[in-house]
């Protein structure tokens, strides 16, 4: 028999807390998860629910007061969290990168297009020997993210946001990486070039086979280029599953909440439904299940003991006492 193939990325027991002086705040909640290789997990949630938090704990670029308190995080078999940060150097951008949230604030204002795709092959020994090698390989980036050579020596305020996004994504595949997290890519564009942005990933994404995590709160657009969807919640990840199985049948009560109060992805003209309340404090959140005080299937169980993540059929998983 030949052995299982191993995940790219496998989180487990993961745990972040915010320290402030008032005590610790549990922004991420023992989160556990794989991103298999060529696969494009997706992660949803409201504003808060730590979807951003993982991804960054993942890279380790983590910012104060946000600290890692528990958990492994193992990529292409190596302990990320056991790592000096000159372990990290060799895997961070080269193996492992990321899209952010806002390319305008991504991108340094005062250096060109070109002197940023430069500066991030070099710190890495890429891009080759001389200056004439290294503005080609600079180049051929742009060019897999449909941009004209000229706009090397562009600054990042003469282009359009749209293009902006995707000069993150040329920096984020300059190495050649094997898993490539997008933390919102798409925020503030709109819908044309929002889809222009996430068929150019998925087109590279098949050319060169990296896996993929998206986070994002728009799970219609989730729903079309994931292969899998992990729902968090007040820091938790309260159900993950096949895309397709999740739009048809959510088993979690918040994943039937957040699924009402987007459009159909078939254009079906369906009333939506917004979730009653507000998600809860972190420095003070309910007992059992955090979501019980805004769910409509509530039972006594719910408000006093903590579901855990459990295996449903179809390769599956929630943490609810009432799924089934």
């Amino acid at each position: 028999m030949s052995e299982p193939v191993q995940p790219v990325l496998s989180v487990r027991d993961l745990c972040v807390e915010y320290i402030s002086d008032r005590g610790p705040v549990r922004a991420v909640d023992r989160v556990s998860f794989d991103v298999a290789r060529g696969e494009v997990l997706g992660i949803a949630g409201e504003s808060g629910s730590g979807k951003s938090t993982v991804a960054q704990a993942v890279l380790r670029i983590l910012p104060p007061p946000a600290v890692i308190t528990g958990g492994q995080v193992r990529f292409e078999g190596t302990d990320l969290l056991g790592l000096d940060e000159d372990g990290l150097r060799a895997v961070r951008w080269k193996r492992l990168s990321m899209v952010f949230q806002s390319a305008m604030d991504a991108l340094n204002p005062v250096l060109t297009i070109g002197e940023q795709l430069g500066d991030t092959l070099r710190a890495h020994g890429a891009g080759g020997p001389s200056a004439a090698s290294l503005r080609e390989r600079c180049a051929e980036l742009l060019a897999l993210v449909g941009i004209q050579p000229d706009r090397l020596e562009s600054f990042p305020h003469q282009l359009s946001g749209g293009m902006r996004q995707r000069v993150g994504i040329a920096i984020a595949l300059a190495l050649d990486p094997a898993l490539v997290v997008l933390d919102e890519p798409t925020t503030a564009l709109d819908v044309i070039v929002e889809g222009e942005i996430l068929e150019k990933i998925l087109e590279l994404k098949r050319r060169f086979g990296f896996s993929v995590i998206f986070i994002t709160h728009d799970l219609t657009r989730m729903m079309q280029i994931c292969d899998r969807v992990a729902i968090f919640y007040s820091g938790r990840l309260v159900e993950l599953a096949p895309a397709a199985a999740l739009r048809a049948s959510p088993r979690h009560p918040y994943t039937q909440g957040l699924l009402k109060a987007f459009p159909s992805v078939h254009g079906l003209d369906e009333e939506l439904a917004s979730i009653p309340g507000s998600p809860p404090s972190l420095r003070s959140p309910p007992p059992g299940c955090r979501f019980h005080p805004r769910c409509g299937q509530v039972i006594d169980r719910c408000r006093t003991e903590e579901p855990r993540l459990t295996a449903l059929e179809g390769g599956r998983s929630a943490a609810c006492h009432v799924a089934r």
